[in-house]
């Protein structure tokens, strides 16, 4: 009597392991991409982007960045010179994942000895208790489709309270982008070449050193020095700003030219000290560019800019190649990155 109840135990037991086994394949089934390589290249990309996010959380700027987050950052490099992965999915969302938390910073109060963030690209915000300063802020291009959705743009803009564009170059300057600033009353300082005709944007092109002061929302102001630097023969503004709290950002947008290092090698002594400088990662003689400004911290910009082609998307690892022998302390930012001053 007792063989006969053993047999429908294993029958079930047998029926119940193989109920399992299928459930485990059916679960993995999308683990498994042979014969499937679009399918395993967009996998393995969002979860590559997923761990440099988690990375850069954990491993946040710091000057001597550690191996950790030279790795995170070498793995969107990785990613980001790969076309086939040209604005996919997975970088949508890492994107809209990282300025998110940009945004997030922004709604917090700004530190006492302030701070600089980078958002994508060449595009920086400075930001101390008495002014919030935005530097080439561009939605930019991937696949002529814009990088940075326009609730994510309309959402950095409202914390700002004004815009400096450095030149005429759509990775740097957006109309769209200045429109949301000049509907809200702030003032949009640019190149007479950018948008000359819409008499709402101040066009500044000095011939040499132009001091003024600029009035902000709420009767605040910041004293600016601009600079008539040059993208080869296009005009580039160098912008040096200085808020009511005694902090000095210098931007340099894409300033390469050779002559123009003659001036820039002497302006360390006619104006502030830079607290910050935000450089383009491949400018003309970076060593020289940084001992004419003298800034106590230099900022990278420009790195994996996607509507460059693959050989001109300045990689991170490159940016600390570049910068090793620097003689300033510097940073090397992800997207959607912030350093507060010490």
């Amino acid at each position: 009597m007792k063989s006969l109840l053993i047999i429908p135990v294993v029958l079930c037991i047998t029926a119940l392991s193989g109920n399992v086994t299928a459930n485990a394949q059916e679960k993995n089934s999308n683990k498994v991409f042979h014969g499937k390589a679009a399918a395993y290249y967009e996998n393995q990309a969002t979860r590559m982007y997923q761990l440099a996010d988690e990375a850069l959380d954990r491993f946040v700027p710091e000057i001597g960045a550690p191996i950790e987050r030279r790795l995170a950052l070498g793995n969107l490099d990785m990613l980001l010179h790969d076309t086939s992965l040209d604005y996919c999915d997975a970088m949508r969302n890492f994107i809209s994942t990282r300025l998110t938390k940009l945004i997030a910073e922004l709604d917090t109060k700004a530190p006492k000895k302030g701070e600089i963030l980078k958002v994508y690209n060449d595009a920086f915000i400075a930001r101390t208790p008495k002014a919030t300063i935005a530097f080439d802020l561009s939605r930019c291009f991937c696949l002529e489709q814009h990088v940075i959705p326009d609730s994510i743009i309309d959402a950095i803009v409202a914390h700002c309270d004004i815009l400096f564009i450095s030149h005429n170059h759509r990775d740097h300057a957006d109309a769209y982008v200045a429109e949301q600033f000049l509907k809200a009353g702030k003032k949009v300082i640019a190149p007479t070449n950018w948008q000359p005709d819409d008499q709402r944007i101040s066009h500044l092109r000095p011939e040499g050193k132009h001091s003024q002061t600029i009035a902000l929302p709420e009767g605040r102001s910041i004293d600016v020095i601009t600079y008539p630097g040059n993208q080869s023969d296009l005009m580039n503004n160098i912008y040096i700003v200085t808020t009511q709290d005694g902090k000095t950002f210098a931007h340099v947008g894409d300033q390469y030219n050779r002559e123009d290092l003659k001036w820039i090698a002497n302006i360390r002594n006619e104006i502030p000290r830079p607290d910050v400088l935000t450089v383009n990662c491949w400018t003309y003689n970076l060593d020289d560019l940084c001992a004419g400004i003298n800034a106590r911290l230099v900022v990278t910009g420009h790195e994996d800019e996607m509507s460059h082609t693959v050989d001109h998307r300045e990689a991170f690892w490159l940016t600390f190649e570049k910068f090793a022998n620097l003689a300033y302390p510097y940073l090397v930012m992800g997207w959607g990155e912030w350093y507060r001053l010490k």
